[in-house]
């Protein structure tokens, strides 16, 4: 049922200009092929598979084109076949034209397509007790004889042996049995399942850094317990997650005379440094870089610390990262020190943050958890008045993520919220909630529709006792784009931002490729910060508007927008330039 082609290769003689400019043109320049009669959904593939209807070559003769359509006929039988039309017969015809171009016509009789009618399962070793149909694994065909469907099923029918206790079961044949006068057909599915196992030791090879208890502190399953490959894909996806190793591979052994099947782990370590930087630039905020340093498998148990130090026109900062796998939470411990200088048209302060945790993972991973303790103090400067403040925060969130990709998602959704109670100079409690998904459709997923929203909100204080450096602002390139840096909100006489108590922000971005490594987007953004503490949505929003372009890299898409307000104030630029990494949502 497998269909395995290659096409030939052009000699290097004619790989060179003539043939980039013309080489597959020429079959419309030398001849005409014409297909009739494939079924629906049929011919293109057959187009793809004719050497004459691509043209990769020249046949000048009448007999080199006819070996050529012969080539084809057969190549159309045998994808006839696969497709799941047994009966199916391609004949060609060749017509000369002395003063023309010659024609080959191709006309398909396919026939009736095929219905599988009855499935057997057969085993080439003698073994009790294993599972003889398909219902037995809960597997419901649907009759298809195409090739594809057909291997589907068989490999469903594996991987439920490899559930079921049978490390080395494997495929051995596949066969379809046809009755050409009913058009149906009897599918045969041959098998090598070996002994049924037990998980039996771990064996580990490989390992320099990394301490062997901790990599077994990663296993999936009980010793002794029924052998389940996907135990093993998940016991794999969790070494990834470390991300200390370059190489991985875990296979079963063969099971001992006791039915244990020792799990024979081979790695190869990661360098344990990175070195990493990263680069920005927006008229609102000026260029911006990025720069971190981690160290990993610090005791070979896992830890991880990270340096990083960000710079930009209104916020200079250093972060110490540190985390500890906690396999068996499943989850880690983090801490953090930060300090933070910013100088913004609202405020200028200077932050010093610490903080401790713990996170958990839930639901295969897709929640995450956070609990932790901070305590931070700031000096904060604006017109001439200065405040210092001290804070103890109890920060709790908790993060849906499905997304596929950090830089460049194609689908999922990212949502979160976090509470986060104050305590010290002033108390108070703050809230923040985000959502953003999108959606592709088109031909290949061509066009994708983006959104996102975030809320803030503040309880248990007034605006005028509230820091500024813990008010909410909207404006900028993370945020409403079109408006600078913290202005898409309420200004002083002096035209400076005042910030709020709340925050509401939408967008939506329209993306479509226009060429493999290109995407051009259009977008409209929304926010802006209240005096209330909830979100108040009679208030004016401001909006912007704009548009860019996206080019792919092998570290991310490259971003250039260009974003307009609508309804500017005089202190608002006409416009706003943002260059990044990364999709904004």
């Amino acid at each position: 049922m497998k269909i395995s082609r290659s096409l030939p290769r052009l000699p290097a003689i004619l790989a060179g200009a003539f043939w980039l400019a013309s080489g597959a043109a020429l079959a419309e320049q030398r001849y005409d092929v014409t297909i009739e009669g494939a079924p629906n959904g049929l011919k293109s593939e057959l187009e793809r598979l004719s050497d004459l209807k691509k043209g990769v070559r020249e046949y000048p003769t009448s007999a080199a084109l006819r070996r050529a359509a012969r080539r084809d006929r057969d190549a159309f039988d045998d994808a006839l076949q696969a497709a799941g039309y047994y009966a199916g017969k391609t004949e060609f015809e060749l017509t000369p034209a002395p003063e023309g171009k010659p024609t080959v016509a191709f006309a398909i009789d396919a026939g009736p397509a095929f219905k599988i009618v009855e499935y057997e399962i057969l085993y080439r070793d003698d073994r009790p007790d294993r599972p003889a149909t398909l219902a037995q694994a809960n597997i419901t065909p649907d009759g298809s004889a195409a090739g594809a469907d057909l291997r589907d099923v068989q490999v469903a029918f594996l991987n439920h042996l490899w559930e079921s206790g049978y490390p080395q079961a494997a495929i051995v044949a596949r066969r379809a049995i046809a009755n050409f006068e009913k058009a149906e057909a009897h599918a045969v599915f041959v098998f090598e399942s070996g002994p049924k196992a037990r998980f039996g030791e771990v064996r580990i090879d490989g390992l320099k850094k990394t301490k062997a208890p901790f990599v077994k502190k990663l296993v999936t399953w009980e010793a002794g317990a029924a052998y389940e490959r996907s135990k093993i894909v998940s016991y794999r996806d969790r070494l990834v997650e470390t991300g200390l190793f370059s190489t991985i591979d875990i296979a079963p052994g063969a099971p001992d005379e006791a039915g244990q099947a020792p799990v024979i782990v081979r790695l190869e370590e990661r360098k344990r440094r990175t070195i990493g930087v990263g680069g920005s630039f927006s008229t609102s905020e000026g260029p911006g870089g990025r720069l971190y340093f981690e160290n990993r498998n610090i005791t070979g148990r896992g830890e991880t610390l990270r340096v990083e130090l960000k710079g930009s026109e209104i916020e200079q900062s250093i972060n110490f990262d540190a985390t500890k796998p906690m396999p068996m939470l499943p989850g880690q411990l983090f801490a953090n020190v930060s300090f933070t200088n910013e100088t913004t048209d609202a405020f200028d302060a200077r932050s010093l943050r610490l903080s401790g945790g713990v996170l958990k993972r839930w639901l295969d991973k897709r929640l995450e958890t956070r609990g932790s303790v901070a305590f931070e103090t700031s000096n904060v400067k604006s017109n001439g008045d200065e405040e210092r403040s001290y804070f103890v925060s109890t920060p709790l969130s908790a993060l849906w993520k499905t997304e596929d990709d950090l830089l460049n998602p194609a689908k999922g959704v990212r949502a979160g919220l976090t509470v986060t109670p104050y305590f010290g100079t002033d108390t108070f409690t703050q809230m923040e909630a985000f959502a953003r998904s999108r959606v592709m459709f088109g031909a290949r997923d061509r066009f994708t529709l983006a959104g996102r929203a975030k809320l803030g909100a503040t309880f248990n204080q007034s605006l005028a006792g509230l820091p500024l450096n813990k008010r909410f602002f909207a404006g900028g390139g993370a945020s409403v784009r079109g408006f600078g840096f913290q202005e898409a909100g309420p200004i002083d006489a002096e035209g400076d931002p005042v910030g709020g108590r709340s925050l509401v922000e939408g967008a939506v971005e329209a993306r479509a490729t226009v060429i493999k490594n290109v995407q051009i987007a259009g977008f409209v953004d929304a926010g802006g910060v209240s005096q209330s503490r909830l979100p108040d949505f009679d208030e004016e929003l401001f909006i912007g508007y704009g548009g860019g372009l996206r080019y792919f890299t092998p570290i991310g898409p490259i971003r250039v927008d260009v974003a307009f307000p609508i309804d500017p104030r005089p202190s608002d630029s006409d416009f706003q330039l943002y260059i990044a990494i990364g999709q904004p949502f």
